[in-house]
């Protein structure tokens, strides 16, 4: 496989605070899509020894800290941007087996009765796991193109549920969200064209590859309530952005696509058990099996796996990561996942002794609403232009309602000079289009393409090396 070169192709937190998602998207129906109830956790500890599952102390419970202040400039000097103007299913003969329940884990069909943080919960028969042509014998690594860890690196979570196309839902986030795209009326996961405009804009920033949020198919026991009624965007969206990646690499300006695993969707599960293991697994087979390998984005050969945090996971300790590694081995030719851990999965979860988790790098949610984290055990510098939730959320800061200003972009730019000059090798953005959150750098009707020059300003002079944009 080729080491992927974004200028040979043109390609141009401190943690305190998270939120779970899936109560405030029952609750607000179809438009707030990306609404959650952030729930506040305890900064880090102290750096500890990484030897392979050492003994820990457990971490204390989580803590409320309210977001970071920032002191810097009420405007910022901007760099002009450079503007760039579903295969059918497959049996699955070498899925290595999956097991039955376990016996001694309860089953509900019905995840509404579970509550984050609750006890274990087996996920049942995995029949609604259904795999892409692009694995097993029809798997060709040669398409891949890789970057390297040793490249200066820049990603973005892009959340890919919105359909705006209803003039109901049009009116509802009037209303409810702090910032909106320029032309709702066509902004869809179903439209090829939404898509190209987002990464074509994505490239124009400067950002190396994205991470479309994954929310697993049909029938998956954590999906509790269907969005977007008739359609169901995390399935239904992959084969248009693929569309949006094959025009955008016709015109030789190939992107990068990898994992957002939005591990919300676990439903309680224990990732110690055979099944757990299982489920915790069909989700990474089924994303990457409906993406054409020549779209991956690969760090050394490995394909991207961002995890999302461990709020909806009941255990977990190394194995789960070991077994994970294997099975995607098994069913990709050889190929092992780069897998990017949450802090929260810095450590088991559930099981006795404490062991700290081994895998490719590590990153902490929460900057949008809490700034940047120098901690130094992240490999990933998480950035982000601010926060907003108080368009739905009105109980204030007690109750997880924050407006964290942004500062005509000064609060970002902090972020960025920060990251400069931390010396980490891949930034992750906080967020592209989390519009209900008011923490996306899309273009807006709030903002303009503010956000994606100031990126592009920044990208470069990361990109370069530099530690200041100058």
């Amino acid at each position: 496989m080729k080491q992927f070169d974004r200028h040979q192709h043109g390609i141009a937190a401190r943690l305190t605070c998270r939120w779970s998602r899936r109560s405030l998207l029952t609750a607000l129906g179809t438009v707030i899509l990306a609404s959650g109830v952030i729930a506040c956790q305890a900064e880090i500890a102290p750096a500890v020894p990484t030897a392979a599952l050492a003994r820990l102390t457990p971490l204390p419970s989580p803590g409320r800290v309210p977001p970071k202040a920032v002191s810097s400039p009420s405007a910022v000097s901007l760099a002009t941007a450079v503007p760039t103007s579903v295969p059918p299913a497959m049996p699955d003969p070498l899925l290595s087996p999956v097991p039955s329940p376990s016996p001694t884990i309860p089953f509900d069909a019905n995840p509404e009765h579970l509550q984050p943080n609750g006890p274990p919960h087996d996920p049942g028969p995995l029949t609604w796991a259904h795999p892409g042509s692009y694995w097993g014998d029809r798997f060709n690594k040669s398409e891949i193109v890789s970057f390297s860890s040793k490249q200066p690196l820049i990603t973005t979570y892009y959340f890919y549920w919105h359909d705006l196309t209803d003039p109901t839902r049009q009116q509802r986030i009037k209303i409810s969200w702090t910032e909106s795209p320029p032309d709702p009326a066509h902004y869809s996961f179903l439209n090829v064209r939404t898509h190209l405009q987002q990464f074509s804009d994505m490239q124009a920033a400067g950002i190396d590859f994205v991470l479309p949020v994954y929310w697993g198919e049909p029938g998956h026991p954590g999906r509790n309530f269907n969005p977007t009624p008739g359609h169901f965007w995390s399935t239904e969206g992959i084969p248009p952005m693929i569309e949006a990646f094959d025009q955008l690499t016709a015109a030789r300006k190939p992107f990068k696509m990898g994992m957002f695993y939005d591990t919300t969707i676990l439903a309680n599960a224990d990732l110690t058990t055979e099944n757990g293991k299982a489920y915790f697994y069909v989700n990474v087979r089924d994303f990457y099996s409906r993406i054409p390998p020549r779209h991956w984005a690969v760090i050394d050969d490995k394909p991207i796996v961002w995890l999302y945090d461990t709020q909806w996971v009941s255990k977990f300790d190394q194995a789960t990561f070991d077994d994970l590694s294997e099975r995607f081995a098994h069913d990709f030719a050889g190929l092992r996942p780069y897998v990017v851990r949450e802090w929260q999965w810095y450590q088991s979860k559930g099981v006795t002794p404490s062991q700290i988790i081994h895998t490719d790098n590590l990153y902490g949610w929460g900057a949008a609403p809490s700034g940047f984290n120098t901690d130094p055990r992240f490999g990933v510098a998480e950035i982000g232009p601010g926060f907003n939730n108080t368009g739905f959320c009105h109980a204030g800061a007690a109750q997880n309602c924050f407006d964290v200003n942004r500062q005509n972009g000064a609060y970002y730019a902090q972020q960025w000079q920060e990251a400069l000059r931390a010396g980490h090798k891949l930034v992750a953005i906080e967020t592209w289009n989390e519009f209900s959150e008011g923490s996306g750098i899309a273009e807006s009707v709030q903002y303009g393409r503010l956000y994606i020059d100031l990126t592009r300003k920044y990208a470069d002079a990361f990109h370069a090396g530099r530690t200041s944009a100058g």
